[in-house]
């Protein structure tokens, strides 16, 4: 496009020799004249198409849509790309820290970031201005989020396991269920597809991800969980409605209550996280920082406990401190930052030895009888 309309500066600081030598300049550069917002469409269309290839998951491409869209909102229609200065970021910025909530200024100003690194390079010649921007802007003007120091016991958990008898639907009891025995995300929870039971071996093998196909985990990596003895319970259960129910969703373990050819809604766990939990089900101290918690229960509840009641249990089993944590890491697919870079590549000891899903065995039996013992003692208080 052609320089026709651009605002080169202001008289008297640009004076006429200056100006033809800046138009001669950004002429030579290629400056384009295309606004922020058809910018922000471009970088939208490129965040889909990772999508398609199978590089992106749809759950944070909406995501990051949402960010886009505050984007969209922080700038005027005309606003040429090229001519967005320092300064005009500074006011956006200092307007997303007054108005939005700590984390969420955080977040808009990591997405502002990576979508002028996307679009400098096209639409201004690589003049990149939020890169000059300090990386501490927002975050010394707005208190961090810090990591929830909020938990529950197990007698929570035991009468959360109690109270989901009264779910409407056995995908929701089951569903709940699942994801206190394994400590599951709730995505991993609502992702479960038939296909992933290895009713031979009587393991749940979650997929990694490979070129053109995305793994069901977060980090990408094939995840092996031993089938309990509860577990498998629950498994049966759900196979049993699958087979008198026709028309339903034949891929998934776990479907939506109301529309049994979709897979179950990984919102739907956090509501019935809260619907469904003791009162005082949430211990700790809750701060100005929290998130997680500061309404009550959360998703990850379960999840957190999961991995305190395994190094308790082990810890009980005569395992040593360092050991019941390395044996939580397994469980919950958490990487070990200390371990050897190299092991993914040239350790292959526990494809031999199968030492890995025997520990992982014994923590998952140690978890769910604990669990269910405490039930049982509920159950008899009346």
């Amino acid at each position: 496009m052609g320089l026709k309309g651009r605002k080169l500066g202001e008289w008297p600081e640009l004076a006429i020799q200056l100006a033809r030598e800046k138009t001669v300049e950004m002429a030579g550069e290629g400056l384009r004249a295309e606004s922020v917002h058809l910018a922000l469409e471009s970088y939208r269309a490129d965040l889909e198409a990772k999508v398609q290839r199978q590089k992106l998951s749809d759950h944070s491409y909406q995501t990051y849509c949402t960010r886009i869209k505050q984007i969209d909102l922080a700038f005027g229609e005309r606003e040429v790309f090229g001519d967005v200065t320092y300064k005009r970021i500074i006011e956006v910025l200092d307007t997303w820290i007054a108005t939005k909530s700590n984390n969420h200024a955080l977040e808009l100003f990591a997405e502002l970031r990576r979508f002028w690194k996307y679009s400098a390079p096209q639409l201004c010649n690589g003049r990149n201005v939020a890169a000059s921007i300090p990386d501490d802007y927002v975050s010394s003007r707005v208190q961090r989020p810090a990591p929830t120091r909020l938990y529950t016991d197990i007698e929570s958990i035991a009468k959360l396991w109690l109270n989901v008898a009264g779910c409407t639907s056995i995908h929701q009891k089951n569903a709940m269920r699942f994801m206190i025995l394994t400590g599951m995300r709730p995505i991993n929870v609502s992702n479960l597809q038939w296909d992933y039971i290895r009713e031979d071996i009587k393991e749940i093998v979650y997929p990694a991800g490979i070129i053109g196909m995305r793994g069901a985990m977060k980090t990408q990596k094939e995840f092996r969980i031993p089938i309990t003895t509860g577990i498998e319970r629950i498994l049966q259960e759900q196979k049993e409605w699958r087979d008198s129910v026709p028309g339903c969703n034949q891929q998934f373990v776990f479907l939506q209550p109301r529309n049994p050819e979709l897979p179950f809604a990984k919102r739907s766990l956090d509501k019935l996280i809260k619907t469904y939990s003791p009162e005082n089900a949430v211990k700790g101290i809750k701060h100005d920082g929290t998130v997680k918690g500061r309404e009550g229960t959360f998703n990850t509840m379960c999840r957190k406990f999961f991995k305190s009641n395994v190094i308790a249990q082990m810890r009980a089993k005569g395992f040593s401190r360092s050991d019941t944590r390395e044996i939580s890491l397994l469980c919950l697919h958490h990487s070990d930052k200390s371990a050897d870079p190299m092991a993914e590549h040239y350790d292959f000891s526990d494809e031999i030895l199968q030492e890995e899903m025997a520990l992982k065995k014994t923590a998952f039996e140690a978890h769910e009888a604990s669990i269910l013992t405490q039930v049982i003692l509920l159950r008899k208080k009346g």
